[in-house]
């Protein structure tokens, strides 16, 4: 596994989420309250964009079907998904957010 420069922090404001693509994979950043979070774009459902999504509580709602995953673990909290979300591990870097592939 290798650290990979992902984006600067301050592409994705306080309390929401951008995609970004690395390496052929879409990887969604979401900034809840000044923590970074990355995870797969897609749904584990239908592959649903999840950058069009909802966050709430910690809880990201898939635009499509209304699956819901926790950031920080991407488990599974309702369906239709039954497979959870992939996450990646980062660390923020001065203002870089560097991401674990």
């Amino acid at each position: 596994m290798t650290l990979l420069l992902l984006c600067k922090t301050k592409e994705v404001p306080e309390n929401e989420m951008r995609q970004f693509t690395i390496k052929g994979k879409e990887i969604l950043v979401i900034n809840q309250n000044m923590k970074f979070y990355c995870l797969q774009a897609r749904c584990t459902h239908a592959g649903a964009p999840l950058a069009e999504g909802e966050i709430e509580n910690g809880v990201l709602q898939c635009p499509w079907h209304g699956s819901r995953f926790k950031i920080e673990t991407g488990e599974v909290i309702r369906g239709p998904a039954k497979k959870e979300l992939p996450i990646y591990q980062s660390i923020v870097q001065d203002d870089n957010l560097l991401i674990e592939l």
